[in-house]
């Protein structure tokens, strides 16, 4: 991995406008000094995600996300951290250091691996228009699929017989073993093998929009009837969606979003112009995979064939998705009739008709698992006893309490059972979905330490209006203390007032990183507010100071000081209720004039 200079990494920040990053994903509108949106990163229906033109970080108010340019590089598209610094530097028109300590070897690797695989797609495709095709033409002919599908979503076809992928890439044993890297060839007895053979190709890309694999469907009786690419460095089908980087910009902007069981009936929707439907790769869907389904749409549609093996699959769906469940997520499941899919469906009904299933048939998750819970009880009293045992054990997982406990009372009237369920107690170690670790402990601040610090952060010059006594405010707090300090002596050593603090130490503690951007993104702080923050900083302190040893003299100034900032603080709170007043009143008559033009 590329280990690049805190200076080299400072200037690649400076010429990067952050806002020309996250412009083409979020919808910013100018809100006081900063620009909010709503959230990229979780679905939300008003605008809680904050971004700072002025100190270059965004922070989300819903989620808690937070971070600068290469953190929404990383999160939102998927990149890896060396990644995202070459990328913004290339943007920036500068060059990578020639001093900076990487490794050649691995990334002429990595970046061999995916000409490989973008190659070979291209190969597919190829074949799929030539001679050798004609049969998946045809195929996709009769699904209904038109020429701009199977152009943007990479379509392809691997021949019959072995040795396609060597006519492609020729021979070489250097060849042979990139091709077997990434999961097209096999080493078999007799040498190297295609995996993929007569087999219609669908190109499987990750969040970036790279081609990772492929998933191959055989046009005949053979089996298996789909088969994917080996599990590689780069192909790890249990964290893959198939159509998530083609759909993702659509359903975030629609609100959208349908789970499908197969890679066809993500192309009939988008043939259908209903771009919004994923896929697993061909394997029952995972916890990975419906967290990534939750947080880019909080009310998905689960949909699956009306038959038992449809029902099988949504339960398994529903199990995985109960420690991920939240009152505000409202996942939805919609069985079709018996011998349907949404390809079929789509062809007898058309797109509102399907729409309006998606709409008016779809059941709420808690129906569903109501429903599935009788089904596998059985009736009569035996199967209500079955019914609470088992409901009983699920609640378990899940984690939002809220929720459950509405969910146990559900379960309790549909069985007039009273579960025994006990609540869970933490362990010293709490479940990770539940309380996120890092390997730094956050620091704790009440409020006014908040305001405090997000004053600080918005306004950096303030660090010069502090008393003396301002270097000790955090001395009894371990986790900000080291935080604090840097910033005081960032400010105290800088030649002026433009030194950029917030950036600084977001480079230089990295785990505090989102706090940092949930304080310059918060509610400016008012100079008055400030003053009456900084007396409660240095009121504590003094208090701290009494409490630590301090002798009669020094005792003595110290009640006076206290008894000055009681009576400042009185008067700043008169002041500050004022400039409020006085601030609502001016956004009520700006906005009075907004709506008179």
């Amino acid at each position: 991995m590329a280990n690049f200079s805190p200076s080299f990494l400072d200037e690649v920040l400076t010429r990067t406008d952050i806002i020309a990053i996250i412009a083409p994903h979020v919808e910013l509108k100018k809100s006081g000094s900063n620009l909010m949106g709503l959230c990229p990163f979780h679905h939300e229906k008003s605008p809680s995600f904050s971004v700072s033109a002025d100190k270059q970080l965004y922070y989300c108010f819903g989620c808690g996300v937070g971070g600068g340019a290469f953190q929404f590089l990383m999160e939102h598209d998927g990149y890896a951290f060396p990644e995202a610094v070459e990328y913004l530097a290339e943007k920036a028109g500068m060059e990578i250091p020639q001093d900076t300590e990487r490794n050649p070897a691995a990334e002429a690797l990595q970046k061999g691996a995916y000409d490989v695989l973008t190659r070979a797609s291209a190969a597919m495709n190829r074949a799929l228009h030539g001679e050798a095709g004609r049969k998946a033409r045809d195929y996709l002919q009769q699904r209904g699929l038109p020429a701009d599908i199977i152009r943007d979503y990479a379509l392809g076809y691997t021949p019959a017989g072995y040795g396609f992928m060597q006519q492609v890439f020729g021979k070489e044993t250097r060849s042979n073993e990139a091709l077997e890297s990434v999961g097209l060839l096999f080493k078999g007895d007799h040498g190297y093998g295609d995996r993929f053979r007569d087999r219609l190709m669908f190109s499987i890309r990750d969040r970036r929009g790279r081609i990772v694999g492929f998933g191959g469907r055989v046009l005949d009786d053979g089996q298996p009837k789909y088969l994917n690419s080996a599990e590689t460095d780069y192909f790890h089908k249990s964290d893959l969606l198939y159509g998530f980087s083609e759909h993702r910009d659509h359903i975030r902007k629609s609100k959208q979003l349908v789970v499908v069981e197969g890679y066809m009936d993500v192309l009939a929707l988008a043939a259908h112009d209903l771009k919004i439907g994923l896929a697993p790769l061909g394997t029952a869907i995972g916890e990975r995979q419906i967290r990534e389904i939750l947080r880019l749409c909080d009310s998905p549609v689960f949909c699956f064939d009306g038959d038992r093996a449809g029902r099988q699959a949504a339960w398994r769906a529903l199990e995985r998705m109960m420690p991920l469940l939240k009152a505000e997520l409202t996942p939805r499941f919609l069985y079709l009739p018996d011998g349907e899919d949404p390809d079929s469906m789509l062809k007898s009904e058309g797109r509102d008709a399907f729409q309006q299933r998606l709409d008016n048939d779809s059941k709420q998750v808690l129906e569903t698992w109501l429903m599935g819970l009788k089904l596998l009880a059985g009736s009569g009293a035996d199967g209500r006893a079955r019914m609470a045992k088992k409901a009983d054990t699920m609640l378990e997982s899940m984690n939002d309490r809220y929720l459950r406990q509405a969910w146990k009372q559900e379960v309790e009237q549909a069985t007039g059972i009273s579960l025994k369920y006990i609540q869970r107690q933490k362990q010293a170690n709490p479940d990770s979905r539940e309380q996120p670790q890092t390997s730094t402990p956050l620091p704790e601040l009440t409020d006014r330490q908040e305001r405090f610090m997000a004053g600080l952060m918005q306004q950096p010059e303030r660090f010069r209006q502090l008393p003396e006594l301002a270097t000790c405010f955090f001395i009894d707090n371990d986790s900000m203390k080291s935080l604090y300090s840097r910033a005081f002596s960032i400010q105290t050593d800088a030649e002026d007032n433009n030194t950029d603090i917030a950036r600084q130490l977001a480079q230089e503690f990295p785990d505090c990183q989102t706090l940092i951007s949930r304080w310059v993104n918060q509610a400016a702080v008012l100079q008055v507010e400030f003053k009456s923050l900084s007396l409660d900083m240095e009121f504590n302190g003094i208090r701290w100071r009494m409490k630590n040893g301090l002798n009669l003299h020094e005792t003595i100034q110290a009640k006076q000081r206290l008894n000055a900032i009681q009576q400042q603080q009185r008067t700043l709170s008169e002041q500050l209720m004022a400039e409020r007043s006085d601030l609502e009143e001016q956004l009520q008559s700006e906005q009075s004039g907004d709506t008179g033009a």
